[in-house]
């Protein structure tokens, strides 16, 4: 070897001991989906001058802590539109896609977080003309996992002392 220690040898990847949340590889996730773009471009680079190999994509993959389909499909995406290549595997973002607006939250704290319930009430609106039909029952509960963190969820559907159980761990217990 080189003289470099491992982390197996009492060094962490990170660079700070115990501190190994969101750590893979040495960087940190956000580091990783950073290094997409670039690493995408090189390869269509590699491509068009007709270099590419399957080692040069299985390198790539290991890197970024993928699976060798993945670059390939983000090649593949790259390819077909400019825009992929900046940001390989971000999920298309569509100017009509359903987000949680004020009044769904406030139907949700109506409802205590039952979707069904949210769902009839804006159903039976729609029937009497009140505003827009609402999505479906699996867009609306996507929606609001996306768009809600989970000491809104919890505090939707559990009051105050659920969303605060998230949030303050228990403490420890007397008789121990």
């Amino acid at each position: 070897m080189t003289g470099a220690v491992g982390p197996a040898e009492g060094a962490s990847r990170s660079g700070v001991h115990g501190e190994d949340r969101g750590v893979r590889g040495g960087l940190p996730s956000s580091s990783l989906s950073a290094l997409r773009g670039p690493a995408v471009r090189r390869l269509l680079a590699l491509r068009q001058d007709q270099k590419l190999t399957t080692r040069h994509v299985r390198l790539m993959a290991q890197s970024l802590e993928v699976t060798e389909r993945t670059v390939w499909r983000w090649l593949a995406a790259a390819e077909r539109d400019e825009s992929a290549a900046a940001q390989p595997g971000a999920r298309a973002q569509s100017k009509d896609r359903f987000s949680v607006t004020p009044e769904v939250r406030r139907l949700l704290a109506l409802w205590k977080g039952n979707v069904a319930a949210v769902h009839r009430e804006l159903t039976a609106r729609a029937a009497r003309g009140e505003g827009e039909p609402p999505p479906s029952i699996p867009t609306l509960h996507r929606a609001i996992r996306r768009d809600l963190t989970p000491g809104e969820r919890a505090g939707l559907a559990g009051g105050e002392r659920a969303a605060l159980r998230l949030l303050i761990p228990a403490p420890p217990s007397v008789l121990t």
